[in-house]
């Protein structure tokens, strides 16, 4: 299916982000304390659409809240009667501004497993309600590598309305998916002039090269997923985790990290069942009910993060568990790097060969 390009300028690109605002709910990066964390906004002075990568949170409490009412319940005296929980807030029709191409890639990676064993709902309905516009970056950040990794950040088609900014005050709007060319046709304005995609390749292919020319990491995964793949038991995931302080941070800005626990809340017979962001860097993470921990030490929790990001997942569904955004190396309080975890240890695993 051919989607459609619009070229326009900065106020054009602004008129159109006021037009998607009035016309549907809509999220964006909003500062605070020096970060920026996608929140609802009304109008284009509460946000910052192009807010710096290093300093932005990732989108996936949109679609996997941080904690979440799952159900609640009350005992009486002929049993428990459970109630479904209130309406969905993030399951609306809505619109994401100014989220990553990682954050975007990250969704496609997370569909894998919310569409496996068992197909989560809630997730699905927030997926298909949202349409996500996302501007290209401009310069890669110190610790970013999504080009190293395997997937396509020229033609990616996780976002449904591409923004990039061109030479000479140039903005190029192009929608990748069928949602976002019904958004574009929508929110057109007067100012936003239709174009060929081949009119507007070179331009958009010029900035794409410029982009891709400023990353400090790169990786070659295929090799770091085959050498991986082939070690289990080496000392070298000791060194790279004797800084962590399992404060489980990297895995709660992580895009992709997936894991959670459940808890109930009750006072006297009322209470609440939550679900909330958990991590296997947590040492109660595998503990069983019988107090054995297979993973009682801290490197060996290290091991399953990298592995199962470069190694498992990849075996179950074809993709890394890693879209190379660096959010968990800007956060970590130790300045652990995934790039380099998995590249030092790949590294060990070729010189036992």
């Amino acid at each position: 299916m051919s989607f459609t390009t619009f070229v326009t300028d900065k106020a054009g690109l602004q008129k159109f982000y006021e037009a998607v605002m009035a016309s549907r709910e809509t999220y964006a990066p909003v500062e605070k304390f020096g970060k920026f964390d996608f929140k609802r906004v009304a109008r284009l002075s509460e946000c910052d659409p192009v807010s710096p990568i290093a300093k932005t949170l990732s989108i996936k409490p949109l679609f996997f809240p941080r904690t979440a009412k799952v159900m609640k319940y009350v005992a009486t005296s002929a049993g428990t009667d459970v109630s479904e929980v209130d309406e969905d807030p993030l399951a609306v029709k809505r619109v994401i501004l100014g989220a990553k191409h990682c954050d975007a890639r990250s969704l496609q990676v997370l569909d894998k497993v919310y569409n496996w064993d068992y197909i989560d709902t809630d997730y699905q309905k927030r997926r298909e309600n949202t349409v996500i516009i996302s501007t290209r970056c401009d310069k890669a950040d110190t610790h970013c590598f999504c080009t190293s990794l395997d997937y396509d950040v020229e033609n990616l088609d996780a976002l449904d309305v591409l923004v990039v900014n061109g030479a000479d005050g140039k903005t190029y709007l192009e929608a990748r998916t069928a949602k976002g060319e019904a958004l574009l046709g929508e929110t057109f304005t007067s100012d936003a002039v239709r174009v060929t995609k081949e009119e507007a390749a070179p331009e958009m292919k010029k900035q794409y090269d410029a982009f891709a020319a400023s990353f400090r990491l790169k990786m070659d995964y295929k090799e770091v997923n085959a050498k991986l793949a082939k070690i289990f038991d080496t000392p070298e995931f000791e060194n790279v985790s004797g800084n962590c302080v399992s404060c489980n941070t990297c895995a709660f800005v992580c895009p992709t990290c997936h894991c959670f626990k459940i808890s109930d809340e009750k006072v006297k017979d009322t209470g609440v069942r939550y679900k909330s962001y958990d991590s296997c860097n947590n040492g109660y993470f595998t503990l069983m009910a019988g107090g054995h921990n297979p993973r009682p030490v801290k490197y060996r929790r290290w091991r399953q993060r990298a592995m199962h990001k470069f190694v498992y997942y990849k075996e179950r569904f074809g993709e890394n568990l890693c879209v190379g955004c660096g959010k968990c190396t800007i956060s970590c309080p130790v300045n652990i790097s995934i790039f380099e975890v998995v590249s030092q240890v790949s590294a060990a695993a070729g010189n036992r060969q």
